[in-house]
């Protein structure tokens, strides 16, 4: 009877090992969608394709499989790690995940219902014709850079300081006079990394010119002291207006959906700290 037990057990245990075998090797072939397993969990292609997606990662990046792999198996892990110490029981954990399902799929369907349509070759052609300091005027500018505490800029009283002066010595005697903290560096930068509004001032700014960002914390004055025609091949240029057009239409489908969702939506605000802030009456003259 030994006997006749061991003989079925043998049979299967090669089973098995021709089994991981035949897994191993078709893994390894590429035919199959599994790319890793972490404590039992596959992660398959389609998971780690989304999660480059999620991370912003391009597909032609050499090293974006890798990095996108080890986020997926950091959160694998973690997840493990939680439910071993029964955190998804806790409700506030759960509270969390209705919340992550839920704005996974609002986002996916945002991304999904924005979708604009693919821009004509006229579309793109005129594109290019009306943007030249993206394309055919392109330029590089070598800026003086000073950022400083926003609480410290006061525009009227440091504007003449800086302003038709070739660098910022002045600003910088009272600054010091003043005690207030700031730095300069230098910075060079394509006029085509700027968005459209400042890009489209630069421009028509020559050296001396300034450009100044105001945060909320910092202020950074943008000061030009060179500015020369880029390079780029016109035959670049296509693509590159394909994707700022579908961005832009993308973004703009976006907020005319949001826009008409909350329009058509049965909205009741319970919480006045919470509630959209009244919209102000224009002033009558």
């Amino acid at each position: 009877m030994r006997l006749a037990l061991v003989i079925p057990f043998l049979a299967a245990a090669a089973a098995l090992g021709a089994d991981a075998h035949a897994e191993k090797k078709t893994v390894a072939s590429g035919k199959t969608q599994v790319v890793a397993k972490a404590e039992g969990k596959e992660i398959t292609l389609t998971e780690l394709r989304i999660e480059m997606a999620r991370l912003g990662l391009s597909p032609t990046d050499p090293g974006a499989e890798r990095i996108a792999l080890e986020s997926l198996l950091n959160r694998v892990l973690l997840a493990g790690a939680a439910r071993a110490a029964e955190l998804h029981r806790k409700p506030e954990t759960m509270a969390r995940m209705y919340a992550a399902q839920d704005q996974a799929l609002a986002d996916y369907y945002l991304a999904l219902a924005s979708q604009p349509p693919e821009p004509t070759r006229e579309e793109v052609d005129d594109y290019i014709r009306e943007n030249p300091s993206l394309f055919a005027e392109r330029k590089v500018y070598d800026f003086s850079v000073l950022t400083l505490e926003t609480k410290n800029f006061n525009e009227k009283a440091l504007t003449p300081l800086f302003d038709r002066e070739p660098d910022f010595t002045r600003l910088a005697a009272v600054l010091d006079k003043a005690g207030a903290r700031f730095a300069i560096a230098g910075a060079t930068q394509s006029g085509a990394a700027f968005p459209a509004p400042i890009r489209e001032q630069l421009a028509k700014y020559a050296p001396r010119d300034n450009i100044v960002v105001t945060g909320d914390r910092e202020t950074q004055i943008m000061k030009i002291v060179g500015a020369r025609n880029e390079a780029s091949d016109p035959a670049e240029w296509p693509p590159v207006a394909r994707r700022l057009l579908i961005e832009a239409a993308t973004a703009k489908r976006a907020e005319e959906l949001m826009a008409r969702l909350k329009k058509d939506a049965r909205v009741a605000y319970y919480r006045p700290s919470a509630a959209p802030a009244a919209a102000v009456s224009p002033k009558k003259k």
